[in-house]
């Protein structure tokens, strides 16, 4: 997608860097008319940076993912609606479940899918709990 390392560095840099929505879209716009459309591997980063974004808003500790568990960690300081977290557990077919183990957590299940498609998936969870 990017030919030039110095160029890929740099991209990779402000991928990093994103730290607001406002970011974001100027980050996603800039990679768009510079390079024209982007690669699901590129999307795949991009919506990552948006997961670092949400994930501030939410006070999430932590966000780990292994073999298709994803186990999210909140803050003592969150201000997550229990009312939230328990409709996303009534909707997500059981996919979203609390952490028993773990009070402050709670554990998604994506499967065995492509970045791509990961991604998206905890993305769209998460802006649920906003």
């Amino acid at each position: 997608y990017i030919s030039d390392p110095s160029e890929k560095m740099e991209v990779y840099k402000k991928i990093a860097a994103v730290s607001t929505e406002e970011d974001l879209e100027g980050l996603h716009s800039e990679l768009h008319d510079r390079f024209g459309v982007l690669p699901d591997e590129v999307h795949s980063l991009v919506s990552m940076a948006e997961i670092r974004i949400i994930c501030r808003k939410l006070k999430v500790s932590t966000l780990k993912e292994r073999k298709g568990n994803v186990q999210i960690a909140f803050g003592k300081v969150s201000l997550i609606s229990v009312d939230k977290v328990m409709n996303l557990m009534k909707t997500s077919a059981g996919r979203v479940k609390l952490n028993p183990a773990k009070p402050d957590s709670i554990m998604m299940e994506t499967g065995d899918v492509g970045l791509k498609e990961k991604s998206e998936f905890i993305r769209e969870k998460l802006t649920l709990l906003l």
